[in-house]
């Protein structure tokens, strides 16, 4: 038995939280089948070294709009047979033999099917359509869809999604947008993001050998684990020096030292690129002296170094995710509508929403009001995590019990998927006030997501106008400049001087 997943997998910038979700997918398929894996990425070759499984390129779509959308109907054709579709060196070719030779298709856990990373929608459409065109089962595992969709992706997630035997959404809020586009409760599951669970890897000399480090720079003792990306760029926010502040009050709060946890950026590097440049700012902003610095380290350290910390802090999903998973209280401040609607889902499905904060709070001092009431019930934290864990493991479990069987060929039963859990509520004003916020937060960022993807869209449309009204030009002007041209003209002008001569009267 052979299956393909589509993940993000082999970016130039290594993403800890796109490995971990298609690594951790895997790994619960391997507890459950005796199949082969066969992984689509951007670089097989690391893919394979990294996890020593069979790797493909996958299909690599154009940014703008209006190309992504032309390039899917090429991938549809190619897929229905159509050998001229596409150029024969074109990745979707290798990617339709893959799908053709397996036996199922799972398009792993992830938040990009929307607008605002439309390119990888379109290629999951790819995959999606692909399976469906051969008759390969197709689970779509632990999504977020939305929230910025244009008119014509929103169509294409559509068709993506009802062409799956069974589609997992880690967020109420996605859903409800499922049942909108018509799954119904049998195929449409609530679940947890698929990284949750990540199998951990423990600082080991094999890790010092992929990393350059050594081992005493790695955490030791107690800690808090940060990991922060950039800024919203569309929003033009600048809040890192703001966040260093809130480090360096966490850690003269809690006396323990704060390591700076990258999870996007080159591997095993600390200097260069991705949070880095983030980790960076706050640094140079910081006046405690207690924050450190950690390199870019493969999936399963990262989750074990996050899930070891006494306390988390992010404005990145998937340092939550780990954490949450192992009992450790987290402190999230989303960037934008589109994290928020993330980071807040993921913090919900854990009881502790409360502590998923709008950027706002950074402002207001929310968020340190937040991290100082987390910091003081931790132990209320963890053992509330405690309880909630039997739950939303089994409901995991469940979940890979179903995605195999639909897989191998067999069927299913209706699961019931992630029960709403009693939420762990904050006691201080500051919670309230968040609530309050992130109402007008969500309509004011995510108006910004929505023109920006309009934006985009009509940008896209322009430059096709111009690249046809440019080629029409060339021809016209070849066409003047033709041999042919000119003799026809030179026909026309003869005709018309022996049409005026015989005109003439003697």
């Amino acid at each position: 038995m052979k299956i393909v997943v589509q993940g993000d997998l082999g970016q130039a910038a290594y993403h800890v939280g796109d490995e971990a979700m298609t690594v951790a997918a895997v790994d619960e398929l391997k507890k459950r089948m005796d199949a082969e894996f066969v992984l689509l990425s951007r670089d097989p070759v690391q893919t394979s070294r990294l996890y020593g499984v069979g790797a493909a390129h996958t299909v690599e779509f154009p940014w703008p709009p209006a190309e992504r959308a032309r390039h899917l109907e090429l991938v549809r054709r190619a897929a229905a047979g159509d050998r001229s579709a596409l150029p024969s060196a074109d990745h979707t070719w290798s990617v339709i033999e893959a799908i053709g030779e397996a036996d199922g298709v799972l398009i792993a856990g992830g938040g990009n099917m929307n607008s605002l990373f439309g390119w990888l929608l379109y290629e999951r459409a790819a995959v999606a359509l692909i399976a469906k065109q051969l008759g390969k089962p197709l689970v779509v595992s632990g999504q977020t869809f939305g929230p910025a969709l244009l008119p014509q992706d929103r169509t294409v997630l559509q068709e993506l999604l009802m062409s799956a035997a069974l589609v997992g959404a880690r967020e109420p809020s996605s859903y409800a947008l499922g049942r909108e586009l018509g799954l119904d409760s049998e195929s449409l599951v609530r679940v947890l993001d698929d990284g949750s669970f990540v199998a951990m890897r423990p600082a080991s000399d094999q890790l010092d050998a992929q990393t350059g480090r050594q081992r005493k720079e790695l955490p030791d003792g107690q800690y808090i684990a940060a990991t922060f990306g950039p800024d919203a760029w569309r929003e033009g926010s600048n809040n890192l020096p703001a966040l260093a502040a809130v480090l360096d009050r966490a850690a003269d709060l809690t006396g323990l030292p704060v390591y700076l946890l990258p999870h996007m950026g080159p591997l095993g590097s600390d200097d260069s690129g991705g949070d880095h440049d983030s980790h960076r700012v706050l640094l140079e902003n910081s006046r405690s002296g207690r924050l450190r610095t950690l390199p870019v380290l493969p999936v399963g350290e990262a989750a074990s170094i996050t899930k070891a910390a006494q306390l988390v802090l992010t404005n990145r999903y998937h340092p939550a995710v780990f954490g949450l998973a192992a009992g450790v209280p987290v402190v999230a401040v989303s960037n934008d509508a589109y994290s928020d609607v993330r980071l807040h889902g993921a913090m919900g499905n854990w009881g502790l929403g409360d502590w998923s904060l709008p950027l706002p709070s950074l402002a207001s001092g929310g968020m340190d009001s937040g991290i100082s009431e987390a910091w003081v019930r931790r132990e209320e934290v963890r053992q509330h995590l405690g309880r909630v864990l039997p739950d939303v493991a089994q409901t995991q479990r469940e979940w890979w019990d179903s995605v195999a069987r639909v897989l191998s060929g067999a069927q299913t039963e209706t699961l019931t998927g992630l029960a709403e859990v009693t939420p762990l509520a904050a006691e201080g004003s500051w919670s309230r006030e968040a609530k309050e916020q992130r109402t007008l937060f969500r309509t004011l960022s995510g108006s910004v997501g929505r023109l920006w993807t309009e934006l985009d869209d009509a940008r896209s449309e322009r430059d096709v106008l111009a690249r046809s009204h440019a080629e029409l030009i060339r021809d016209r002007e070849a066409i003047l400049s033709s041999r042919s041209f000119r003799m026809a003209s030179v026909l026309r002008r003869s005709a018309h001087v022996l049409g005026r001569l015989r005109g003439r009267r003697y």
